[in-house]
C-alpha cells in the first residue's frame, strides 16, 4: 500500500515537471538548433529577397536626332571674277557681290612690316587727292571714299607696284569716279618704297581705304 501511493506521488511529480517545461518553452526564445544533414553540413539559408534602391541620378530624355544633309547634295555657292581672281561666296542669302579682290595673306606666306605697307599707302593716297582737287564739291555724298587693293613685289629690297584695283564711293556722277579712279592709277604706277632688310617677294595685296577730301 505505501509503495502505490509513493508510485502515484512520483507520477503527479513528474507531470506537473512537464507542465512546467512545456510552459517554459511555449513563453522563451526558440532554443532550436539548426537541422544538421548527412554528413555533419548545415544547409545555407535561402537568400532574402530585397527591394532594389532607387538610382538617385535623373534619368536622361532622348534627344531628337539630327537630320542628316541629303546625300550628293552640295552646299550653294556662287563664283564670280574680281579682276583676275576667283571669288567663291559659300554664304548663304542674298549679298553683293564683292567689287575688289580679297586680300589673302597665307599664313605660311611672307609678311611685311607695317611701315612699309604704310609709306607706299601713303605716296597713293597723295596722288588721290591730287587727283580728287578738280571734282566738283556738289557730286560727292556725305562720305565719299576710295578703297582699293594695292599688289607690290619686293626685288633687290626695293618695293613697287604691281596693280592697283580701285572703287570710288558715293560719287553721284559715274564719270568723274571713274576719271578719278584712272587718274589715281596711272599716277602711281611707277610709284617705289624702300624695302631695307627684306627679301624678295614675288605679290603682296594691300588694303586701302581713303577719304575723299
Amino acid at each position: 500500500m505505501k509503495a502505490l501511493l509513493a508510485l502515484a506521488g512520483l507520477i503527479v511529480v513528474a507531470g506537473v515537471a512537464a507542465v512546467l517545461v512545456m510552459s517554459s518553452n511555449s513563453d522563451g526564445p526558440s532554443t532550436s538548433k539548426p537541422t544538421v544533414a548527412a554528413g555533419g553540413f548545415v544547409p545555407a539559408s535561402p537568400p532574402t529577397a530585397t527591394a532594389p534602391t532607387p538610382s538617385l541620378q535623373p534619368s536622361l530624355q532622348p534627344s531628337l536626332p539630327v537630320e542628316p544633309s541629303p546625300p550628293g547634295v552640295a552646299p550653294i555657292q556662287k563664283e564670280y571674277m574680281v579682276g583676275d581672281v576667283k571669288v567663291r561666296d559659300h554664304r548663304t542669302g542674298d549679298h553683293k557681290q564683292m567689287d575688289l579682290p580679297p586680300n589673302i595673306h597665307p599664313a605660311n606666306g611672307p609678311s611685311l612690316p607695317s611701315e612699309l605697307t604704310h609709306d607706299i599707302s601713303q605716296q597713293v593716297k597723295n596722288k588721290m587727292i591730287a587727283c580728287a582737287k578738280s571734282m566738283p564739291r556738289d557730286i560727292r555724298g556725305d562720305k565719299p571714299k576710295v578703297d582699293g587693293q594695292l599688289q607690290v613685289a619686293i626685288k633687290d629690297h626695293v618695293l613697287s607696284i604691281t596693280s592697283l584695283s580701285l572703287q570710288v564711293r558715293d560719287i553721284t556722277d559715274a564719270t568723274a569716279s571713274d576719271a578719278l579712279a584712272a587718274c589715281v592709277k596711272e599716277t602711281s604706277t611707277a610709284l617705289t618704297s624702300v624695302a631695307k632688310d627684306q627679301a624678295d617677294v614675288a605679290d603682296y595685296g594691300i588694303s586701302l581705304t581713303f577719304a575723299i577730301p
